[in-house]
């Protein structure tokens, strides 16, 4: 998953936003990935897991086209897609480069279609299966 998350890194589109979701059982590794994006991209500090902030931001340094804003959402523990409004969600969207969503179908209709829907999940060998969706 680190090594795909660095692959997804350098594939990313720079000048434009890009809003990225991640669906798969809990401990499919989507966090992992994430955490392996924002550090390929440069970030070099800690990147923490949003369970229960629900969003985290992280600040690159800026550099000509380059991504410099990223959003980490976790909506696992969202009870209802109405909560996005508290979270400033459109907000989100709008100030940031890259906007990563884990559990986005808890966020319903809320959540826009995403650039890129990666799709996690265990095959019969334990291995793991990554879907893309463009």
């Amino acid at each position: 998953m680190q090594a795909l998350g660095v692959e997804l890194a350098r594939s990313l589109p720079a000048g434009t936003s890009t809003l990225m979701t991640l669906s798969g059982e809990l401990g499919a590794g989507k966090s992992v990935l994430v955490r392996s994006i924002i550090h390929a991209l440069g970030y070099a500090g800690r990147v923490k897991s949003p369970t229960y902030t629900l969003i985290e931001t992280y600040e690159l340094p800026p550099e000509d086209g380059c991504i410099a804003r990223i959003a980490h959402m976790d909506l696992y523990r969202l009870e209802d897609p109405a909560e996005l409004d508290y979270l400033g969600f459109d907000d989100v969207l709008r100030d940031h480069d890259l906007v990563l969503i884990e559990w986005p179908q808890k966020g319903g209709d809320r959540v826009p279609p995403a650039d890129l829907q990666v799709s996690i999940s265990y095959t019969a060998d334990e291995s793991r299966e990554v879907v893309f969706s463009a």
